[in-house]
């Protein structure tokens, strides 16, 4: 496949993932561009709102999360795009002024390090190949090292690892791969950390989710885990 058809594989993939797009103005949900692409829009502190390029690095995945229609046992058309190719395609669409940013995310490839260092890969061509200075959210990779969390807060201008349920036992119904202490709640708790008011990287912003009604919480349980 060339660039364009895995991107349209892969921004089409992108929209099981609806951060920033639930508000309540009609302005506040994703609609598709001209070109057919998946266009993000997202609400401007100021009032008003902009649009990001959303994108998947790759909907192959090794992880079997039960609610994820891209888990790694179902038959969908698998792709990956390399870092210099998103690069490329969202300097196009920056440059003729279609997006004001990028938010991108992936499924695992393999591990959890070697997709973040892909991703990381995206947003360091940006910077430093590019010279681009706008606005970058990157997923972090749940089980991801501390060396790759850092890499990426350094780099992005927002950064969010979804924390899926309320506590290890909603967890565990989900996911037979992943530990919830060790991939979850251990780089929530680094990301909080390195982000936090007069940290060094206290400008970037850190957030979360959670997937509802994919485990059997009650609603009470999710607004108590909001507020720890």
């Amino acid at each position: 496949m060339d660039t364009v058809e895995k991107l349209k594989i892969l921004s089409a993939d992108s929209q099981y993932d609806l951060a920033c797009a639930c508000g309540t103005s009609k302005d506040d949900r994703r609609r598709r561009g001209l070109d057919g692409k998946w266009l993000y829009p997202v609400t401007l502190p100021s009032g008003g709102y902009s649009v990001l390029l959303k994108t998947l690095l790759s909907n192959a995945c090794s992880n079997d999360c039960k609610y994820c229609p891209l888990r790694s046992e179902t038959d969908v058309r698998r792709c990956t795009l390399q870092p210099d190719e998103v690069a490329r395609v969202f300097m196009e669409y920056w440059r003729k002024r279609k997006v004001f940013g990028l938010f991108l995310s992936s499924g695992v490839i393999g591990s959890a390090d070697y997709t973040m260092d892909r991703i990381n890969a995206v947003a360091r061509i940006l910077r430093y190949k590019h010279n681009y200075k706008g606005y970058i959210h990157l997923k972090i990779i749940p089980g991801s090292s501390d060396s790759a969390i850092e890499d990426s807060v350094s780099l992005a201008s927002a950064v969010s690892l979804n924390i899926e349920t309320p506590g290890r036992k909603r967890f565990e119904i989900l996911s037979n791969k992943k530990d919830y202490a060790n991939d979850i709640v251990r780089p929530l708790k680094l990301m909080s950390k390195l982000t936090a008011k007069g940290m060094r990287h206290g400008r970037v912003k850190c957030t979360t989710q959670f997937i509802v009604g994919a485990s059997d919480e009650m609603d009470s349980e999710i607004v108590e885990y909001m507020s720890g």
